[in-house]
């Protein structure tokens, strides 16, 4: 890494403009809250700053009412008012292409997370937030988890019962955000953690953004526990679970956890 990127906390004190411009580019519930979380001042950092608007901006993209270029004069003017050095959002990977092209000092980091226990705890945080989710999140879980495209089959109807998505919905998913960070960002401008090593590898992500190894607190790493905890995946057929992972995703699980083969080796 070059020594010119790298800036001291005074540096950042005196005002020096921005700091750093690293995007949390993690799923939701991979870990992007514990990036944000762990910078201190004056480190500027976010997580899923003003999610609502930019949601809209998505939608209608996806929709075709929005054009490229009324888009990136969006997300331009967004990114100078906010200013972060730390902009930690899964909403991120949806306006890659955008922050990868503009802003060529940028770094992203990718959270990752098995995908067994990534998608126990999608289930329980859906479940959790049943009832006060706002409705463009709601829209946006729609495209993403394409409830258009799936249907429930017989051995998930508790998922259909409680309002919930497939597993086809949920596992490509998480395969097509991985695979598409990991094929849209220049490897020497992505830094990959997975989610149970954020906080031992705090420092190495301050030194890879280039800020100050005085700015992270390591034990923030974990910023938002789902403190009930539902074993949703459990209650569902073991060989129907693990043929939708080899479907969607044992090409990424063999490479970042090797040693999780089945839904009993994920993490509880």
């Amino acid at each position: 890494m070059a020594m010119d990127f790298v800036l001291t906390a005074k540096q950042l004190l005196l005002g020096r403009g921005r700091g750093a411009r690293l995007y949390g580019v993690g799923m939701g519930k991979s870990g992007t809250h514990s990036i944000a979380s762990m910078f201190l001042k004056p480190v500027r950092a976010g997580h899923e700053p003003e999610p609502l608007p930019l949601i809209e901006k998505i939608l209608s993209r996806e929709a075709g009412t929005l054009s490229e270029r009324e888009l990136h004069d969006w997300l331009g003017a967004r990114d100078r008012r906010l200013a972060l050095d730390v902009d930690s959002s899964n909403l991120n990977a949806h306006i890659l292409d955008f922050l990868v092209s503009e802003f060529v000092d940028a770094r992203f980091v990718l959270t990752i997370r098995d995908c067994y226990s990534w998608c126990d705890s999608m289930i329980n945080h859906s479940i959790r937030f049943a009832e006060t989710t706002p409705e463009p999140w709601r829209r946006l879980r729609n495209l993403r988890f394409r409830s258009d495209a799936f249907c429930h089959a017989p051995e998930e109807q508790l998922l259909k019962e409680a309002g919930l998505y497939t597993l086809d919905g949920y596992l490509s998913h998480w395969s097509a955000h991985n695979e598409g960070v990991i094929q849209k960002v220049p490897p020497q401008r992505l830094f990959i953690v997975r989610t149970d090593e954020i906080q031992k590898r705090a420092l190495e992500i301050a030194d890879f953004a280039g800020l100050p190894r005085r700015t992270i607190s390591a034990e923030r790493a974990h910023g938002f526990r789902n403190p009930e905890k539902r074993p949703v995946l459990k209650q569902i057929d073991t060989a129907f679970i693990e043929a939708r992972v080899e479907k969607y995703c044992r090409p990424l699980m063999s490479r970042f956890f090797p040693e999780i083969r089945s839904l009993p080796d994920a993490p509880a």
